[in-house]
């Protein structure tokens, strides 16, 4: 038995989350690191995460298949699988798969600021017949998603 906290997950466990076009994965909850990170598993099609900054936590992704283009702090950069991009917490940042084939990422926020409950909460809206909007944009900033404009 695995001691408290600790946790081995194969591909697909974890509680999963389906918000649009993105599939996400808790694979380590801030719960069980004592808040210092948490972790999750992004798979998409093509598609954009938004242009967004983060005043409480740092970001780190790594792509894990296909090909990602990272816009931080309004530069481009376009990485394979096996890159690595760190955003520290007030830099602008957001990324999009160009397709047509899927692409991966684990995604490390920390400290842990609860994402989970975002990721619960966003497929929910995105589950509804219509998107609301002005719900999105609270639970963003609820959740520091801050969506900020491309320059």
């Amino acid at each position: 038995m695995l001691p408290a906290n600790s946790s081995i997950l194969s591909p697909g466990e974890g509680e999963k989350f389906v918000a649009g076009p993105f599939t996400l994965f808790t694979r380590v909850a801030g719960s069980q690191t004592g808040g210092v990170f948490e972790l999750y598993e992004i798979a998409l099609g093509a598609a954009t995460i938004d242009y967004h900054v983060h005043h409480q936590m740092d970001e780190t992704l790594c792509v894990v298949e296909g090909s990602i283009e990272f816009i931080v702090a309004g530069e481009k950069f376009v990485r394979p699988a096996g890159s690595v991009a760190f955003v520290p917490r007030g830099i602008h940042h957001g990324f999009t798969n160009h397709g047509p084939a899927p692409a991966r990422l684990l995604i490390f926020f920390n400290p842990a600021r609860n994402q989970h409950l975002y990721f619960r909460e966003l497929q929910k809206l995105f589950a509804a017949p219509n998107l609301d909007t002005a719900a999105l944009a609270a639970l963003q900033k609820k959740y520091d998603q801050e969506l900020v404009p491309l320059k």
